[in-house]
């Protein structure tokens, strides 16, 4: 797979961070431009989630040429990445972190990089969340364990439990939930500990060459940190969580046994009680608090964002196109989020490759191998890297609750009533729309709010940008019976009114349907709701019809028609030549017939002015001198 090098690549970046404990290299090398930055690497090979399957990394790694069967590297000066994730769910935790510790010397050595990111779980374990740690994993550790440890933690378990408890019953509990080398581990994962220390000092993000490699997703606010900024405060907002958590055990108030939703009582018992705290421990809830919920930590962070896995292209790409540009790339590459089908895909047009293809639980192992201008899979079981990623549909991941048909009615009732429990700014053309979230009855959906209200000139076609047209559109579409404009309402949001349209969840624009060289569009019945947009679009009086505003869904055979803000001028030009004949359904000749000032006025009056609903009939005429009924191919 080719690709074009659209963006430049950027000057010398200055080094901002010094490096941390556990980094492969802390004098940049001839083709390391800053401490997360590489350029001119021949090779690289990129791995998703192992979590545990250390006899599944062996293969996929000597399967690349980097390791041989005496696991030393002979990848040269090539580049490895693991994106993160090694820990938890399987049981070869252990093994991964000391064969990569390993690696990463014997690499440096041969003029090459193993570069092990932060994933969600390596952070997850180094902040206690441990829910998703296999049982079995914690053996590994069992002959390092002190005795005098693990008798302290149950006396101070057994303290905490009711007076009134059995002692016995109690000690079995806590045998049963914390098994021989769970405290060892707890140990070496904390800051002074052996893989404490290492976990603490790996980046979360990468760029070789001109490709950002990461564990979850990029976000703007992110992206505009840079590489090095977002490395040094993911670090630091971890660091800063475990010396809060710190104080708040040598005083007594964590204890070594608790797991991160014992933390998250004691950080929520703090918040009420913060007046009541010495500054020490007010500050030790706080950092807690801080950190925990933090932009590089919380879900919108680079460990944790799944936006550009999951979310449908039509939403996203405007923003990741962004991103790329602010980190000068071309191509992103993340993990974190199993893909449908246990295969390395990518996504919006090769500019996003996801490489999470469940390792553990799949037998097709994969690596994501980038040379050059080329980006392929390798497959464990051949050793060859010649396939590119088949790439997703960019209809998204699609939750089911969300897809249901309803009723206009319905529908029209939800999004004027339904709580609004998310808000997005798409930042997307003129209107600015906002993507909301809504939920009512354990029902929920997502719809488009636009508050745009800009007036145009008298006479102007296409001037005025209002969202009343948005309304205006969909109650015109149903006076027409032709069911191609989403339903739409007004809506208040945040003290300001404006239009809310039914967000369609499992539709390919038109646009995104030629770039794929999807077949969509080219049925003939797509074909003639099309036309039967034209003529529609024609009455609004609508210039601005792009490739991305005609949609057509995946799932059944409907076609949807978006963004009308900038329909309906006071002006009755159509813009269709002298001459010119359409064919369409004698129903919709018919219903165009049947429009006239006061049906128009009783449904449109509120959102329109009376020049543009005399416009609008002006406009209606001028088609009906243009459209033929369509002939029935049906027999008598």
């Amino acid at each position: 797979m080719r690709y074009r090098q659209s963006i430049p690549w950027p000057a010398i970046l200055v080094l901002l961070v010094s490096a941390g404990p556990g980094l492969i290299a802390a004098t940049p090398a001839p083709d390391q431009v800053s401490q997360y930055e590489w350029t001119d690497v021949t090779r690289v090979v990129a791995i998703g989630d192992l979590h545990g399957s250390y006899e599944k990394a062996l293969r996929i790694l000597k399967a690349a040429g980097l390791i041989d069967d005496d696991l030393r590297w002979i990848g040269g000066e090539e580049h490895l990445v693991i994106t993160g994730d090694v820990l938890d769910r399987g049981t070869g935790g252990r093994e991964l972190m000391d064969l990569i510790r390993r690696l990463q010397d014997e690499a440096q050595e041969a003029g090459g990089c193993v570069h092990m990111l932060l994933g969600n779980h390596e952070a997850m374990n180094l902040m206690r969340d441990l829910r998703y740690v296999n049982p079995a994993a914690y053996q590994a550790f069992a002959e390092e364990e002190k005795k005098a440890d693990r008798r302290a933690a149950l006396k101070s378990y057994l303290a905490s439990r009711s007076k009134n408890a059995n002692r016995e019953v109690a000690t079995n509990e806590f045998e049963k939930k914390y098994p021989p080398g769970y405290f060892a581990r707890q140990q070496s994962l904390n800051p002074d500990g052996e893989y404490g220390q290492w976990l603490l000092g790996l980046p979360a993000i990468v760029k070789i060459n001109d490709v950002i490699y990461m564990h979850g997703g990029l976000t703007e606010e992110v992206a505009e940190l840079g590489v090095d900024e977002t490395n040094r405060r993911v670090q630091s907002d971890l660091l800063g969580h475990l010396e809060s958590r710190g104080v708040l055990e040598r005083k007594g108030i964590i204890a070594p046994w608790m797991e991160y939703v014992d933390i998250l009582w004691v950080r929520q018992q703090g918040r009420e009680q913060a007046d009541e705290l010495p500054e020490d421990l007010r500050l030790a809830v706080g950092g807690l608090v801080g950190t925990a919920d933090s932009l590089m930590l919380g879900e919108r962070g680079p460990l944790w964002y799944r936006g550009g896995s999951h979310e449908d292209e039509r939403i996203e790409r405007d923003s990741l196109e962004r991103t790329l540009v602010l980190m000068s790339a071309r191509a992103i590459v993340v993990a974190h989020s199993p893909t449908a089908g246990k295969e390395i895909t990518s996504r919006f047009q090769n500019r996003l490759f996801r490489i999470d293809h469940d390792i553990s639980s799949s037998d097709a192992l994969q690596a994501l191998v980038v040379e050059g201008d080329d980006i392929m899979v390798l497959d464990a079981s051949t050793g060859r890297a010649i396939e590119a990623p088949p790439m997703e549909l960019p209809i998204g991941k699609l939750d089911p609750l969300a897809t249901e048909e309803w009723a206009d009615g319905d529908l029209e009732s939800f999004l004027t009533q339904a709580e609004i429990v998310a808000s997005r700014d798409l930042g997307r053309g003129s209107t600015r729309p906002r993507l909301l979230e809504m939920q009512l009855d354990g029902k929920k959906q997502r719809g488009i709010f636009k508050n745009v209200s800009i007036d145009g000139e008298s006479g102007s076609v296409g001037q005025a940008d209002r969202y009343e047209h948005e309304v205006a559109a969909y109650r015109l579409d149903r006076m027409l019976e032709l069911g191609l404009v989403p339903v739409c309402v007004l809506r208040e949001l945040d003290g300001e009114q404006g239009s809310l349209q039914l967000w369609v969840e499992d539709a390919v624009d038109q646009e995104s349907a030629t770039a794929y060289e999807l077949k969509f569009f080219d049925r003939d019945w797509v074909k003639d709701r099309i036309a039967e947009g034209a003529v529609f679009d024609a009455l609004i009086g609508n210039r601005d019809r792009g490739a991305d505003d005609i949609l057509t869904s995946v799932r059944q055979d409907e076609l949807y028609l978006v963004d009308h803000s900038k329909a309906f001028p006071d002006s009755t030009e159509i813009g269709w030549e002298e001459g010119r004949m359409v064919s369409i359904e004698p129903g919709l000749i018919a219903a165009l017939e049947d429009l006239d000032q006061a049906s128009l006025e009783q449904d449109l009056g509120e959102l329109l002015s009376a020049r543009q609903i005399e416009a609008l009939l002006g406009r209606r005429d001028q088609i009906l001198d243009h459209v033929t009924p369509t002939v029935s191919e049906a027999g008598p």
